[in-house]
């Protein structure tokens, strides 16, 4: 016979008193690419201080890599988008065809002079965009209020799935 050892609860009762559920909930995942060892630090920091689950690489083809081994356990993807080789706007066109439903938010630190980048990318569902360089406060409450948009908008569509059965 197989026993597994019970699984530590501890850090899922802090999810639970964040969110105000009593059920436990698993930590929020983030994958965070960037190119840029310093802005992988921050992030690292502000989201595990925060009880995120965080897997950090430093280019497009390691996040492709990590999101094809497991393409619904992201939350949500950082993703900067000027990187050499394959950019953030290459990136995210690949991470939509494996998972359509994938949330990413775009960091740069050149906004204005990518705002046609940015537009397209929305449009083609793209979550949001935020400048860089990262305040960690400001980064953490994008993160957040995007997960939280997320949440509302899968809720909503579940709920309005079962009045078609009433």
């Amino acid at each position: 016979m197989n026993h597994d050892p019970e699984p530590d609860l501890s850090s899922a009762a802090d999810d639970s008193e964040v969110s105000g559920h009593a059920s436990p909930a698993r930590p929020r995942r983030i994958l965070v690419v960037d190119d840029e060892p310093a802005a992988l630090v921050l992030a690292t920091r502000v989201f595990s201080e925060a009880g995120f689950e965080i897997t950090a690489v430093q280019s497009g083809f390691e996040c492709l890599e990590q999101f094809r081994k497991r393409p619904h356990w992201f939350d949500l993807i950082l993703l900067d988008l000027s990187m050499p080789f394959m950019d953030g706007e290459e990136t995210f066109r690949r991470l939509r065809g494996i998972n359509p439903d994938v949330v990413v938010l775009l960091s740069t630190g050149f906004l204005a002079q990518a705002q046609d980048r940015v537009d397209r990318m929305t449009a083609a569902g793209l979550a949001g965009s935020i400048r860089k360089p990262h305040r960690p406060d400001e980064l953490l409450a994008r993160v957040q209020a995007i997960l939280e948009d997320v949440k509302m908008s899968r809720a909503g569509c579940a709920a309005s799935d079962m009045t078609s059965f009433v």
